[in-house]
């Protein structure tokens, strides 16, 4: 690995080419990387490798913003070892985010001052594993992944956290992953297709489980603690933006909730309207004192673990349990993993049209 994680200079401005054709590499990356096993650190039969995983179609694809047919010939190998370990799209974003970052998605083979021995896409050094299993992209993610599910808690943690749990650069932080992570899930997208989306043969797009919660569920609906935070105590730095600004949530559901705001414009044209997302102890504990009937009590509240909005009908209108924008994602929010919890349907003593959560989505 590369003890800088740093991105190679230029690669980047590679000229955008449509990249349809080569997401047919999920399948045949994922069979050359079933062949990795031994002393090589690639899969083996205890990894859980299942083998190929195809989410959809191929032609639903489009080349990401920003990168080449070979940075995404490089992604899509990526995600096919990650989707025949069975780690999910959350596993693909992290593996290109990562590579991204240490090599832009070009398999290198050469090194830095501080890491002379770096090799391939993920810049893996010696110990990690024989040059030839560093230099072929395949296996390559197949060490980064073996790395990655040693990480205690892997999927709970900030994706760039996670990065730099395996590649230990110099930045411990993970703020150089961070930078890319945006790219890294358009790419992903780009080859799963959009998080719940389906293609035209009904195939769902995406393949990975919601997330576990920790501790009570409630209507379906898991409240628990993520990444060793505390509830309304979790840093900016490990949440992450939705396309509606100004508003934060856990990263996976982010993801969700952009991909369920895109589909809500294509259907009607109108932006998804939200008011409320993240929501810090010290904002639960005001929210608590106005409203101590239909508050949580401060510390507890789905808002406070980075999954949960509150909704609205476009102009910032309130949403009602007729209202336009409440039917729609009756319809269609559980594609993307998010739901209206029961305590908040009409009749239950508190009525909340407005609150969503995310739960993930089903396996």
């Amino acid at each position: 690995m590369s003890p800088t994680g740093r991105l190679v200079a230029g690669a980047a401005a590679v000229p955008v080419v449509a990249a349809a054709g080569v997401i047919a590499l999920i399948v045949t990356a994922a069979t050359a990387s079933a062949g990795l096993g031994g002393d090589s650190g690639g899969a083996s039969a205890g990894d859980g490798l299942a083998g190929p995983v195809v989410c959809g179609s191929a032609s639903t694809a489009v080349s990401a913003a920003g990168l080449s047919a070979r940075q995404m010939r490089s992604a899509a190998v990526i995600v096919s070892v990650a989707t025949a370990r069975g780690l999910g799209r959350s596993a693909a974003v992290i593996g290109v985010m990562t590579a991204l970052t240490e090599s832009s998605l070009i398999d290198v083979d050469h090194g830095d001052t501080l890491g002379p021995d770096s090799r391939g896409l993920f810049q893996q050094r010696a110990p990690g594993g024989p040059l030839s299993v560093r230099m072929d992209p395949a296996g390559s993610a197949g060490l980064f992944y073996a790395a990655l599910q040693q990480v205690s808690g892997w999927r709970a943690l900030p994706p760039w956290v996670a990065a730099q749990s395996v590649q230990h650069s110099e930045f411990a932080d993970g703020s150089n992953y961070r930078a890319n992570y945006p790219t890294a899930v358009s790419a992903v997208d780009a080859i799963l297709g959009p998080t719940g989306t389906t293609d035209a043969g009904g195939a769902r797009l995406g393949c990975e489980p919601g997330p576990t919660g920790q501790g009570n569920v409630s209507d379906g609906v898991a409240n628990g603690a993520w990444g060793g935070y505390a509830n309304g105590l979790i840093p900016a730095s490990a949440l992450c933006p939705l396309s509606a600004p100004g508003q934060l949530l856990r990263c996976d559901a982010t993801s969700a909730w952009n991909a369920m705001a895109a589909a809500y414009d294509a259907d009607t044209g109108d932006s998804l309207c939200i008011t409320d997302s993240y929501r810090p102890l010290s904002v639960q504990r005001e929210l608590r004192a106005e409203k101590p009937d239909l508050a949580a009590v401060p510390g507890t509240s789905n808002h406070g673990w980075g999954l949960a909005v509150d909704m609205c009908e476009p102009g910032t209108k309130p949403m009602g349990f007729t209202t336009p924008t409440y039917a729609w994602l009756t319809a269609n929010a559980s594609r993307f993993g998010w739901t209206h919890p029961g305590w908040a349907d009409p009749g239950r003593g508190q009525d909340a049209p407005w609150d969503w959560e995310y739960t993930g989505l089903e396996s």
